[in-house]
């Protein structure tokens, strides 16, 4: 609904479920822990309709099963991209967690007055007391009802001292600067404002520009999400570096990336803009290497992929009948001999070539396989090999003669 509130906690607390329902649709929990002085998103356990997804920094789990991204399960797709882990629920839900400090929820409509939480009621109501006090999260009986497990650390609060609000006029020069002309009452400007003076005065000093860092930075995503369009406000001490190769970070880019996999993802996207990692404008031909991890490369470069294989521009591979070849994560087969099995089972179960299956009885010679070939001028070459069975009761004789050729 909009509110805001600061929860210094590494409790597990129920960011989310529904709630006021014979059965529940989802439940999105979440946890905490302080790596460096800094804070970051530990684990996020999920539960949607059945489906129950534990997510870390190293692994994903659906339903007690470590997988492969992409993956997808009973309404449940889950995909990586440079940035941003994402979860899509076909009931009307998005996840997004940058892998570090910030995780974002989207509902659909029809839950409104139906949930539960820390990200509160969903009623449209921005009820400032709803359980947060001052801008932060109380301890009243609500704490522990959306408090997953009993034992664990809770931060005390700390007053702003009158010194920290001489920073105010450097948190507002920050904050309204021409590169968020865009979100002017689109955010509530006065609490980052007041949570940017909290950051730059009671950080330590090792950890102060992390903490205003992600203050700027959840304004930012959340001018994004509220529908505006922060342009380039990082300056080098904000600097953000992409791991992969030939990728910058954007404010405001594409979130439906063209990829190996997917080379044209971003024409059919409709979901609003988000901050992360891309390719460079102008690298038309250029896409993000969802494969190999190599960052954004040529569509030419592209690998492919067979029964979880990864195959490079120009391997092969030969099965059915076929040889393939890597080309642009595509792959161009053409037909090649195929050899084939004609079995007897049992003294009277036929299997041909072609794998059709009959029964035959007989106390007879007969003749199990030939090769015919056409050759030019309607000569006919008959029976290159011919292989007789000669069938009796129990026994089973093969017999081979050599060539012989007749003409037509």
């Amino acid at each position: 609904d909009g509110d805001i509130f600061q929860l210094p906690s590494t409790c597990n607390y129920i960011l989310t479920s529904q709630c006021g329902a014979t059965y529940e649709d989802f439940n999105i929990q979440m946890r905490r822990q302080v790596v460096n002085d800094q804070p970051t998103i530990s684990r996020i356990t999920m539960k949607l309709d059945g489906t129950t997804l534990e997510i870390t920094k190293s692994s994903i789990i659906v339903d007690g099963h470590e997988v492969n991204l992409p993956f997808g399960h009973f309404g449940v797709f889950i995909e990586k991209n440079p940035s941003y882990i994402k979860v899509t629920a076909k009931l009307g839900l998005v996840a997004l967690w940058n892998g570090d400090d910030a995780l974002m929820v989207e509902l659909d409509n029809k839950y409104k007055n139906q949930t539960c939480g820390l990200c509160g009621d969903f009623n449209g109501v921005q009820l400032y007391n709803e359980f947060i006090k001052n801008g932060w999260f109380s301890g009243s009986e609500q704490e522990f009802r959306l408090q997953v497990d009993i034992h664990c650390e809770m931060f005390q609060k700390e007053e702003i001292s009158t010194n920290c609000t001489k920073l105010t006029s450097v948190c507002e020069q920050l904050l309204s600067g021409p590169a968020f002309s865009s979100c002017k009452n689109l955010v509530a400007l006065d609490f980052f404002i007041k949570a940017c003076e909290s950051d730059m005065c009671q950080c330590s000093s090792n950890s102060s520009i992390f903490c205003l860092c992600s203050t700027i930075s959840e304004f930012s995503r959340q001018c994004v999400h509220a529908g505006g369009k922060p342009s380039q406000w990082r300056t080098e001490q904000f600097s953000k570096t992409c791991p992969q190769q030939n990728m910058v970070h954007q404010e405001c880019g594409n979130p439906c990336i063209d990829t190996c996999s997917n080379p044209d993802r971003g024409q059919v996207c409709e979901d609003h803009c988000i901050d992360g990692c891309f390719c460079p404008a102008g690298t038309i031909n250029y896409v993000f290497d969802d494969l190999t991890g190599k960052g954004c490369i040529d569509k030419t470069q592209c690998s492919c992929t067979h029964k979880g294989k990864i195959y490079h521009p120009g391997q092969t591979f030969t099965g059915n009948c076929k040889e393939c070849t890597c080309t642009s994560n595509r792959w161009t087969c053409k037909e090649t001999d195929c050899p084939g099995i004609c079995s007897v089972e049992g003294g009277s179960h036929i299997i041909t070539f072609d794998g059709k299956t009959y029964n035959f009885h007989g106390d007879c010679t007969y003749i199990f396989t030939k090769v015919s070939v056409t050759v030019p001028y309607f000569w006919m070459v008959s029976i290159i090999l011919v292989v007789f069975i000669d069938i009796k009761p129990f026994v089973i004789l093969f017999l081979s003669v050599p060539a012989l050729i007749s003409f037509q």
